[in-house]
């Protein structure tokens, strides 16, 4: 009987090799036109605010595909995986003979196969590593405090009214256990959708997802509390534990297409890919660019319709790839290392940089040791990127709270510009361990510049050299002022201003750096004065 099923297996695996992921590209959007004057129909009211207030105006990929080429493509008897408006066309498994006759279909602009035909190490990458955490009075204190999450919670920040989207492996649980009753009662599960089996039940599958969900929305008073406990959710599933298949690529871009036109403001996912059980489909080392996979190119799309896109960076650190994976390469996603307690690099944590050499992951967070809970209730200690990629979720969630209009773009370069590394980033934890508190305060501060004068200090906090942008309405001198909160002058500097813009940049001296915490003040030759509270790295 074992041999039997070993060649039925071969043969079935042979069969697969005669059918190849693609996506079939649409020519145009004949319906762009009724679409855009009417996008209520393409896209929720709350989808539609998000751009308004990013100021990201609508283009084609926010149209719907033209539902007859989709039905052209069905007619060749091929069945469509997943129809996707931000890459004009459908995924879908074809024969040689599928691809002659897709060609010839006057909508049909071209084929592109998700084959790389390239070997790679192959790699078995567990989600995470966990075991049973017994001391039940313990709470989550530093994965909230170890970023300075605990002072916004502090100030009421938890994530009301910002809506995150899980994109995962399942969440059994969710709907039952008490450490999610507190979502559960506030109707802050929005909804949700099983991509892989094309149904509506999402408390099902791997628990994961559930594990995921625990360190942003799980609350047990006095045990246990996420990071964004008052965000609202959607919980989609698009990742299949029975085997590695690049469909899955596809059901999360379709699932990061729905949560764009529902409006969430934040993804997460704790999902990351390298290779495959079919290794035609492999990645390369080279493939990490954020511009090859289908995943990452997905990602980016939902980053510029105005997403906060958050990504684990993967658990490959000491294994032979070494290396992120997808989708964390794409450039305006905030892929997230691992850290331990003490801020040391979990060892598994993914190194960066990108194929192109950029910074990546962004930042770091708890990721070994973190504390979650599982499908029965029970709080675990769980070591993966999966982690520190929600934990870090959440608490942009507060900071979107905090200041929602201010663009993703902003805050993540905030949260780069607060981290522990930020002068000297590495390949394995990026930027750092960041600092919430320093980055509510800098946003508070830019509201401050963005009414008294149009002064903009950064980066804060400030390392060594400090810029200086603001407007003159007459050229003249300008004393700048550094001040201890004792009020001790400890540095001064003066600089010639020009009538407009003017970009200076200061030199901070060493004795200036010891004061963690300075007060800048000057004088404009206007006569208008200005302070600002500016915090340093520590040395």
């Amino acid at each position: 009987m074992r041999r039997l099923f070993c060649v039925l297996h071969l043969f079935l695996f042979a069969l697969s090799f005669s059918q190849e992921l693609v996506l079939v590209k649409f020519k145009d959007k004949p319906s762009a036109s009724y679409y855009f004057s009417a996008p209520t129909e393409m896209l929720t009211q709350k989808a539609l605010d998000r751009r308004i207030k990013y100021n990201i105006p609508l283009s084609d990929t926010d149209v719907p595909v033209q539902a007859d080429y989709v039905t052209a493509v069905k007619n060749l008897n091929i069945p469509v995986i997943a129809v996707s408006k931000w890459f004009n066309g459908v995924f879908a498994e074809i024969s040689d003979v599928q691809r002659t006759e897709l060609l010839s279909l006057g909508c049909v602009q071209g084929i592109e196969s998700f084959v790389k035909n390239l070997t790679n190490f192959k790699t078995t990458d567990p989600e995470f590593i966990s075991s049973e955490f017994k001391n039940s009075s313990v709470y989550t204190d530093t994965q909230i405090e170890q970023i300075g999450l605990n002072h916004l919670h502090d100030l009421g920040y938890t994530g009301e009214n910002v809506t995150i989207a899980i994109i995962d492996a399942g969440f059994p649980g969710v709907d039952t256990v008490p450490a999610f009753d507190y979502i559960r009662t506030n109707n802050q599960i929005k909804g949700g959708y099983n991509f892989v089996k094309g149904n509506n039940n999402i408390y099902s599958e791997n628990n994961h997802g559930t594990r995921v969900l625990s360190t942003i929305g799980g609350n047990i008073p006095g045990q246990y509390k996420g990071t964004a406990i008052d965000a609202d959710f959607y919980l989609f599933i698009t990742e299949t534990n029975d085997v590695e298949i690049p469909q899955e690529e596809v059901w999360w871009i379709a699932a990061a297409e729905r949560a764009d036109s529902l409006g969430v403001d934040i993804i997460n996912t704790s999902l990351g890919y390298t290779m495959f059980d079919d290794p035609r489909y492999d990645y390369s080392i080279s493939d990490l660019d954020g511009k090859t996979s289908f995943i990452s190119r997905g990602a980016q799309m939902a980053a510029e319709k105005g997403i906060f896109v958050v990504v684990a960076a993967g658990n490959e650190g000491n294994k032979p790839w070494h290396k992120i994976s997808v989708p964390a390469d794409a450039e305006d996603v905030f892929s997230i290392g691992a850290v331990t307690g003490s801020g040391y690099s979990a060892a598994f944590s993914s190194y960066g940089p990108s194929a192109d050499g950029r910074i990546k992951p962004d930042v770091s967070a708890l990721g070994q040791g973190a504390l979650t809970v599982n499908e029965l209730g029970i709080i675990l200690s769980g070591s993966g990127t999966s982690f520190s990629s929600p934990i870090m979720a959440g608490a942009i969630a507060c900071l979107v709270q905090a200041y929602p209009n201010v663009l993703p773009s902003v805050i993540r370069q905030k949260i780069r510009e607060s981290a522990s590394l930020y002068a000297n980033p590495s390949n394995q934890q990026g930027y750092g361990i960041p600092d919430f508190n320093s980055v509510l305060g800098s946003l508070s501060l830019d509201e401050t510049e963005a009414s008294s004068g149009g002064l903009y200090a950064y980066p804060n906090p400030v390392k060594d050299i400090l810029h200086i942008k603001m407007f003159s309405e007459r050229a003249g001198i300008v004393e700048i002022q550094f001040f201890a909160y004792s009020g001790q002058q400890v540095y001064s500097e003066k600089a010639k201003l020009v009538s407009g813009e003017n970009h200076i940049s200061i030199s901070i001296p060493y004795p200036v750096q010891i004061y963690p915490q300075l007060i800048m003040k000057l004088k404009t030759p206007e006569g208008k004065s200005i302070s600002r509270k500016l915090q340093f790295f520590p040395n």
